[in-house]
């Protein structure tokens, strides 16, 4: 058995993609449903779909992550997603911005792929003994909170922590509480808000930047925080092996590709608070060695000393990025029955996950300890393959009792 990929599109008004609870009907229960404008009404599009690339990613550049994006093309023999078509069931309801959601099943378990909005339906009307198709180009809530533009955030006072202060921004923008997944463990405090006018994922992504942390969408849909903090614990789990030699333990993969550069290095960072000092740190060795690569960045957390710590992480995690041969992307094949743990790998790892992948070369193995930091799937009836991309984070610190971020002298403490 190998996984099973469902499609569904939610045709109602609004953000949310749980089902609306509606009363005295038992398809909406109470803990599963959550109040909402309208019913749901879900159509299940999966035998529709010809292919579909999912994408969350990561941009290695900026050190933050981007919008996910879709792209599905599916099938039309009947007319069914003709928007011009007046006796279909799905007239009038074929509009911009309605929700689609893609799941996979395997072994019993239901795992979340992706969860957006279909910007643009392009239909393609039949010709010759060829089939209409419609191709639907989707993308997540990122769009949503960056079409959404604020100016007084409520709440946005000083001393607010970096989760707090997320969470008073996706009020602003009226995000559905919800649809949220904010940190517990974020300390940093930052400063007033300026009240200036703003799209709310920008607000957000000053906040990831001042935490050193991170601001997504999740594959539920849901805006997701994590602090530093949160960022360290999960990379310093317990890591997937993968390899080409199929050796017990390991899970096999299709393709790999590694690197070896300094894309990512950073031997002096200037740190500067909104109305701070700048607040810069140098490695000398690495400047010697790689010549010098660096990196402004600006915050608004409350003091200068929030800058200095910021600014020594970003060396420590970043000043040696060129020394080690790095993985670069890994891909897997979740359609092949025969590997429970690769369609299990394919389907269940996520950001920030630690990751061995292991090349076998006849002048000595290559290998490479990182983290995920972008997923992709590539699906169609007959075939399913997870692309893991990855990067090293800014926030690194040492794990205790952890193989892959509990190392002596390569491990530094974290603030």
């Amino acid at each position: 058995m190998s996984a099973t990929f469902k499609c569904t599109i939610d045709f109602s008004n609004g953000a949310t993609f749980d089902p609306a609870l509606v009363l005295d009907d038992p398809s909406t229960p109470l803990d599963v449903a959550v109040l909402g404008t309208a019913a749901s009404e879900i159509v299940d599009v999966t035998q529709y779909v010809l292919k579909a690339s999912i994408k969350r990613a990561y941009n290695r550049t900026s050190d933050s992550f981007t919008a996910g994006t879709a792209a599905v093309r599916l099938i039309d023999r009947t007319g069914l997603f003709n928007p011009a078509n007046t006796s279909g069931a799905l007239y009038g309801k074929i509009l911009p911005m309605r929700k689609i959601r893609f799941t996979a099943s395997y072994a019993g378990t239901e795992y979340a792929l992706g969860s957006m909005y279909v910007q643009s339906w392009k239909y393609q009307s039949p010709t010759g003994f060829d089939p209409a198709y419609v191709d639907l180009n989707c993308v997540d809530g990122f769009q949503l909170l960056n079409l959404a533009s604020i100016s007084t955030v409520t709440g946005g006072t000083a001393g607010q922590t970096t989760a707090q202060r997320i969470t008073s921004i996706l009020d602003a923008a009226d995000w559905p509480t919800g649809m949220r997944s904010i940190s517990t463990t974020a300390t940093t405090t930052v400063q007033a808000d300026g009240g200036t006018t703003r799209t709310a994922l920008a607000a957000c992504q000053s906040i990831e930047t001042t935490e050193l942390g991170a601001f997504y969408i999740n594959q539920q849909g849901y805006a997701t925080f994590l602090s530093r903090a949160d960022i360290i614990s999960r990379s310093g789990g317990a890591y997937t092996t993968f390899s080409d030699s199929g050796a017990v333990g390991t899970v096999t993969y299709q393709a790999v590709s590694f690197d070896l550069s300094d894309f990512g290095l950073i031997n002096s960072c200037t740190v500067t608070r909104t109305g701070g000092t700048p607040q810069t740190v140098t490695d000398t060795t690495s400047i010697d060695t790689y010549f010098l690569h660096s990196r402004n960045r600006s915050t608004i957390a409350q003091t200068d000393t929030d800058s200095l710590d910021q600014a020594l992480m970003v060396i420590a995690s970043r000043k040696e990025v060129g020394a080690d041969l790095r993985m670069e992307s890994l891909t897997i094949d979740a359609s092949d029955s025969a590997y429970p743990t690769r369609i299990i790998a394919a389907l269940d790892l996520d950001m920030f996950d630690p990751i061995r992948v292991i090349q076998t070369l006849p002048s000595g193995n290559a290998t490479s300890d990182t983290v995920i930091t972008g997923l992709a799937y590539d699906i169609t009836p007959n075939t399913f393959f997870t692309t893991f991309t990855t990067a090293q984070p800014f926030a690194s610190g040492f794990v205790l009792d952890s193989s892959v971020d509990g190392l002596l002298d390569e491990d530094s403490l974290a603030y």
